[in-house]
């Protein structure tokens, strides 16, 4: 299991901003004679464009209480709710909003083209989130008769193509997103969202050279925005172009120094050019902005492992754990920096809960095995972290199986080598260095000291430096140089 690949896709799927609230346009006055609440209307706003949106929904829901028709409170709402259902993954969250947002419509008038906005906005993402794509098209239709109106403000009309073009991307009609976009950004020149979605289009179509130069359009068009560096440096990032990616990282933080995204995406880029040191300044900052971030305690974590501090990283992993308890990732990080540290005792405890939380995490048994073995622990209790290994029969044996076979004494050194993959250069060298990771380990249980070094620097010598057996392989040598 690679850390990389994990760790790639869900940093390049952060963002600072939703490009959505960034284009939802004010509230429209409602002309109420309360000034209490038109003071928690306009805190709400501030709060939904600084995506605090807990805090929103508590706002209008004060001027809800007494007034259940204010339908800015409830346009508002509808907007966070909508925000924040879809930012968790919550569907009935997602509903509220969308039930807020008629309510709005019914109170104020269907003329007011923003209430449609967090009702398009809402039906997109519960056709996302409930696999419901008839939702989406809900959206497509409807926004097609209000375009139709006559004497709509360009605003307006590049708001709706926008929502349009988001709708048909959850629906596939990557082309005709990117028709909706154009004419989006033709109304509104300056459309943040129409623009990166038009880039995103792009990329999902892979056609890297088209979003390369959609993504640029954008910082031209609106070069004070961190939002559009970050974006344009997560596609860089993930195009392996670590150094460009950093550049607009930097960018963005000039011009916002409180944007975490943009320190945390950073701190990954300079993790993957092998500058750890760097990376953990980076989430440092980011951490220092915003302290409530599991994620980013878990990559400072591994930083720290990298340059070979592993009880600073337990420290971050413990903390990563504690904000998110329910991540079995988190868990196995933790069990990781504990074993590279010498506590196999607490590493079979925290791999064991990883295993226990996750079926999808087998890819540990070995490790768990392993641990408890170094640990001492009994023979039956070590055996019984590999399950049905032994009845297995041979040919439904994966890697997984193949590596807990031969700790375990069922397969010798050669058979281990000879049971790599033969055609695929990437997976072979992947299992090659876990292959001579745990044949050092071994080795060197075995006092054969000479031959497990040698072992250890083959592991090395894969350069698979996104692998725990690579990373063991540095604590045993003691060598935290990077991948060159």
């Amino acid at each position: 299991m690679t850390r990389r690949n994990q760790l790639l896709a869900i940093v390049l799927g952060l963002a600072s901003l939703s490009q959505v609230a960034a284009q939802t346009p004010p509230a429209p006055a409602a002309g109420s004679a309360n000034p209490a609440h038109e003071r928690l209307k306009f805190d709400a706003e501030s709060a939904y464009q600084n995506g605090e949106f807990a805090k929103a929904i508590d706002l209008t829901g004060r001027v809800l209480a007494e007034n259940p028709k204010d339908h800015v409170a409830l346009y508002l709402r509808a907007s966070a709710r909508v925000e924040l259902g879809q930012m968790q993954g919550n569907a009935k969250e997602v509903r509220t909003g969308v039930e807020d947002a008629r309510e709005a419509m019914r109170n104020g008038g269907t003329d007011q083209v923003n209430y449609y906005l967090p009702y398009f906005y809402g039906m997109t993402a519960l056709a996302q989130l409930e696999n419901r794509p008839e939702h989406a098209q809900v959206v497509v239709d409807f926004s097609k008769q209000l375009l139709q109106r006559q004497g709509i403000k360009p605003e307006d009309a590049a708001n709706l193509y926008y929502q349009r073009a988001t709708a048909e991307i959850m629906l596939q009609k990557l082309e005709d997103a990117i028709v909706d976009y154009n004419a989006a950004i033709e109304k509104t020149p300056g459309h943040v969202g129409a623009r990166l979605g038009m880039a995103d289009a792009y990329v999902r179509l892979n056609q890297p050279e088209k979003a390369e130069a959609t993504f640029t359009a954008a910082v031209q068009a609106v070069p004070n925005n961190p939002l559009v560096y970050n974006n344009r440096g997560m596609f860089f990032q993930n195009q392996g172009k670590p150094q460009q990616a950093i550049a607009d990282f930097t960018r963005a933080i000039e011009l916002d120094p409180s944007y975490t995204v943009a320190y945390t995406n950073r701190g990954f880029a300079a993790m993957s050019e092998g500058n750890a040191q760097a990376a953990e300044a980076d989430f440092t900052a980011s951490l220092k902005v915003d302290p409530a971030q599991p994620l980013v305690y878990s990559l400072r974590g591994t930083a720290r492992l990298s340059r070979g501090d592993p009880q600073a990283a337990i420290l971050d992993y413990s903390e990563a754990v504690r904000l998110n308890p329910q991540n079995p990732i988190a868990r196995a990080d933790l069990g990781f920096a504990k074993y590279f540290a010498g506590d196999y005792a607490g590493a079979v405890t925290d791999l064991d809960a990883a295993v226990q939380a996750s079926e999808n995490l087998r890819y540990l048994n070995p490790w768990r095995y392993w641990a408890s073995v170094k640990a001492g622990q009994p023979v039956a209790a070590s055996a019984a972290k590999l399950g049905d290994l032994v009845s297995k029969p041979a040919e439904q044996r994966d890697w997984v199986d193949q590596l807990s076979l031969f700790l375990s004494g069922g397969l010798t050194e050669q058979q281990l080598m000879n049971a790599a993959e033969p055609k695929d250069p990437t997976l072979r060298a992947a299992q090659l260095c876990e292959a001579y990771y745990f044949e050092a380990e071994k080795r060197a249980a075995a006092g054969d000291t000479a031959n497990a070094t040698t072992l250890y620097q083959q592991a090395l010598a894969t350069k698979q430096a996104h692998l725990s057996a690579y990373r063991g392989a540095q604590y045993a040598l003691k060598n935290f140089s990077p991948v060159k």
